[in-house]
């Protein structure tokens, strides 16, 4: 899988009588990775945020259903569709945008960095993963949709398959408790945190191990898609 190449408004230009340009939709790309949640951002090319960082996003599109704007803007990002996006708010501060009243609703989206080979197109001169705690200045309150985004997703982390989303296909318990441990932001007792999951009971053994592991091979689980649904 190929990211595809980013327009003027990160996917592809429309006239401007099929956009809306007070209404906006923004998207959170998050993704765990080095046992760190991160986020996906573009550095703006030409125009008055030139060099700026920011998240992908696009204004509404009149013929386009706003449930579906995340997925057509995510789409074009990653070439599939198969996405979890979940919408987390709407900013409509008068003056969040320095050059026009301008609403945004706020979705988050959650894949696995190492499936998707990052390429730079058009509107971008950089596309690139950043570690939550080391987010950079970003253009008008995109910051604050970040943080609204993560807020989210740690309310959502019981409830609905977050891990699904970002863990691999097989994983170990170990693997999964540091995925809590980073959308969460705190350590989690390992004990206390296995009895969980196992209450939860979403997950099923691979009857395989982890050979990679320095010590005693720990087991091989995966989410048991019946339960999630």
């Amino acid at each position: 899988m190929t990211f595809h190449p980013f327009s003027q408004t990160l996917i592809n230009p429309s006239p401007e009588e099929n956009l809306i340009p007070s209404l906006s939709v923004d998207c959170v790309i998050l993704g765990f990775e080095d046992d760190q949640l991160k986020v996906l951002l573009i550095q703006h090319h030409g125009g008055p945020k030139d060099g700026e960082w920011a998240l992908p996003g696009d204004f509404v599109h009149k013929n386009i259903d706003l449930e579906s704007m995340p997925y057509e803007v995510l789409k074009r990002l990653t070439g599939i569709e198969d996405i979890f996006v979940d919408q987390f708010g709407a900013f409509g501060a008068c003056e969040r945008v320095d050059y026009r009243r301008i609403i945004t609703i706020g979705y988050y989206a959650l894949i696995s960095p190492g499936k998707y080979e990052l390429k730079i197109g058009n509107g971008a001169k950089k596309v690139q993963w950043f570690a939550v705690d080391r987010v950079p200045c970003l253009i008008f309150d995109h910051n604050e949709l970040v943080e609204a985004a993560i807020r989210q997703l740690q309310m959502d982390l019981d409830i609905k398959p977050i891990g699904n989303n970002l863990l691999p296909e097989e994983f170990t318990l170990t693997q999964m408790q540091k995925l809590y441990e980073a959308i969460l932001g705190e350590k989690q007792d390992t004990r206390n945190f296995r009895r969980k999951i196992a209450n939860l009971k979403i997950l099923k053994e691979t009857g395989k191990v982890d050979d990679s592991a320095p010590h005693r091979a720990p087991k091989l689980y995966q989410f048991d898609q019946s339960k999630l649904k």
